[in-house]
This record gives C-alpha cells, sequence and structure tokens, in this order.
C-alpha cells in the first residue's frame, strides 16, 4: 500500500511514458502503449485474477482489511475478492488508455 504498491510504481513509469510521448512523437506512442498493457497486466495478476479465479484466505483477508473503508458499488464478500470503485475505475481507465492508443 502507497508508496510501496505495485500500483504506485506503474504510475511513476506512466508518468515517465506519458512525457517520452510527447517528446519522442510518434515513437512515444508505442513507449505509452507498452507501458499501458504492463500496468494492465500487473493490475491483472494484482486484484482481477482474484476476483476472476477466487482467492485463498490469507489473501482475501489481505485485501478486505487494506480496503474496507473504501468506496464500494458492491458489497464486500467475505468468500469472493469484490473490488472496490476506486480498482474498477482504475482498470477501467487503463483499458480505455489503451483502446485510444490503438
Amino acid at each position: 500500500m502507497g508508496i510501496k504498491s505495485a500500483e504506485f510504481i506503474m504510475l511513476c513509469v506512466y508518468l515517465v511514458a506519458l512525457v517520452l510521448n510527447y517528446c519522442l512523437l510518434p515513437a512515444g506512442k508505442w513507449v505509452l502503449l507498452g507501458v499501458l498493457i504492463l500496468w494492465f497486466v500487473v493490475e491483472f495478476f494484482c486484484h482481477l485474477y482474484f476476483t476472476i479465479f477466487g482467492a485463498n484466505e490469507i489473501k482475501l483477508k489481505g485485501y478486505n482489511d487494506c480496503f474496507r473503508n473504501t468506496i464500494r458499488i458492491f458489497s464486500m464478500s467475505e468468500t469472493r475478492l469484490i473490488p472496490d470503485l476506486y480498482h474498477i475505475i482504475q482498470h477501467l481507465l487503463i483499458l480505455l488508455n489503451i483502446l485510444v492508443l490503438l
């Protein structure tokens, strides 16, 4: 969580890729696309994988404890990992950016 999280690291890499995108046109587009695809893969294996295929007790408890006080569209579950609103929006924005770049 925080600065040591995979999300923060990918956000920093994304910001560098955004700068490269504008400095290295048109090649920067491909750098940015690669970073967005990498970010989506990281997000998939950190969150979506466990939402789709299920999580073990330790992962589920850790996720629910970490994101207990966040805004949710769907209720938290003790048997299934349900992403909060932040992660749902984040995943959709990453996918939307990938589609726009293509």
